[in-house]
């Protein structure tokens, strides 16, 4: 029952974020909606949306969901081009540091956050400007 729900929660927060993806894309580039099988130990089996993102029929990046269980966040998603970037989802203002300090002090409400792969680990949270930033930075397209 409580893999259920992980999964079935995991999910609807997935397509919440990806009916936001191809909405600030929309009219920019092509997005293509496809499935991929994930298994995790405490879920089982099951399948969950990919986003495919070309222009002109050049794929440009996959937004794939690595799964629910994922440790000190409720779910993840990579935006996989040129590079890799991690979209996290955070709770409780995300992760915590030895002696209960924020490890992302700009993580304030439940939400997705791109986790940017940089020296200075930072989170920001997931909106049309963050993600414009990060998929060029796995994708190396401009906007």
């Amino acid at each position: 029952q409580d893999g259920e729900q992980l999964k079935q929660g995991y999910l609807a927060k997935v397509n919440q974020l990806f009916g936001d993806i191809k909405n600030w894309l929309k009219g920019d580039l092509h997005v293509e909606q496809q499935q991929t099988q994930l298994a995790e130990v405490l879920t089982g089996d099951y399948l969950a949306p990919v986003l495919s993102i070309t222009q002109n029929q050049e794929k440009l990046a996959d937004i794939v969901p690595i799964g629910a269980c994922i440790i000190e966040a409720e779910g993840r998603v990579d935006v996989e081009g040129l590079g890799i970037e991690h979209i996290a989802y955070l709770v409780n203002g995300g992760p915590r540091l030895s002696a209960g300090r924020k490890m992302f002090p700009d993580v304030d409400a439940d939400g997705w956050y791109w986790i940017e792969n940089k020296r200075n680990a930072r989170a920001y949270a997931v909106n049309q400007s963050s993600f414009f930033k990060l998929f060029k930075q796995a994708s190396h397209y401009g906007f």
